[in-house]
């Protein structure tokens, strides 16, 4: 996404660099004299540069731009190489600038297509000179000095600013990647103090069901002693206590029956307390069983 907006950014900046140099181009044509054609031709292209430079703000439009300005490009550099010299002309140094400026803007087969094409444009140029009319593809006698070295100027500026330009898109690009890499930081921070986070809870976690398995097995312990001790007891609840009751019982009956009167109701007393003592006896038995 940032290589295709950093592509449409030169596109737009080299469609502007091209509306300004043919206008410069348009208002040459009226000095020293006027030159209706090359006038005409050069309004025609800033105009149609200017479409160009429109469309440029839409998306998803970038390859085809590309392709209608390379093919109005080359139709430029054909009418200055037949007009302006040929090869001793300006035409050779603003298609190094143009193929400088395709590598930078372009990408896959857009890119390819029209570096294949300015190759062949200018084989064609070289070896088929008498196609254009001319006679050589060198002729330094259709060259005014004078526009031949602001041609150079412009084309030393094209590339002063293209230069300028790229070097600003490039330190604008790295500070958006440092910034990302900050925030990636930052991210990568906050998921290691979670995760350092994380792991101090879970060496808590641990921490505490081994002691709570030390705890568990505590109280195992303590109610298997405790156990133990109500079986003591319930043993010698049973045996120990009951055995002397069993027989106090037995001689209170055996009172019973050759006691007189008075101690019979007495006796029915003790008989019947020691009775009360032998069922809770009992009941504790069968709680602690």
């Amino acid at each position: 996404m940032i290589n295709a907006n950093l592509e449409r950014d030169i596109l737009q900046y080299g469609l502007l660099v091209c509306i300004c140099y043919e206008l410069y181009q348009t208002f040459m044509s009226f000095l020293p004299t006027l030159r209706a054609d090359l006038a005409l031709l050069n309004i025609f292209i800033s105009i149609f540069l200017l479409f160009l430079y429109i469309l440029s703000q839409r998306h998803g439009a970038h390859p085809l731009l590309l392709l209608a300005l390379h093919l109005l490009v080359m139709g430029g550099f054909t009418f200055f190489w037949k007009n302006f010299g040929g090869l001793a002309g300006t035409v050779p140094s603003l298609l190094c600038v143009y193929t400088s400026f395709i590598m930078v803007c372009s990408h896959g087969w857009a890119r390819w297509s029209i570096i294949g094409t300015v190759a062949l444009t200018l084989v064609a140029y070289l070896e088929f000179p008498g196609v254009l009319g001319m006679s050589t593809y060198f002729e330094p006698d259709k060259i005014e000095p004078t526009q031949r070295m602001v041609d150079y100027l412009i084309a030393a500026a094209l590339l002063v600013i293209v230069t300028i330009y790229m070097k600003r898109k490039f330190l604008f690009y790295r500070k958006q990647v440092k910034r990302r890499y900050r925030q990636l930081g930052q991210i990568a921070e906050t998921l290691h103090e979670q995760n350092r986070e994380l792991a101090t809870r879970q060496e808590e976690t641990r921490a505490i069901n081994e002691n709570l398995e030390s705890m568990v097995e505590a109280r195992a312990h303590e109610a298997e002693v405790k156990n133990q001790e109500l079986s003591e007891y319930a043993f010698i609840n049973a045996h120990m206590l009951r055995a002397p009751l069993c027989r106090m019982i037995g001689l209170l009956n055996l009172m019973e029956k050759d006691a007189t009167t008075e101690l019979a109701e007495d006796i029915s007393r003790l008989k019947k307390i020691t009775q009360e003592i032998d069922a809770r006896v009992k009941e504790i038995n069968a709680v602690v069983s």
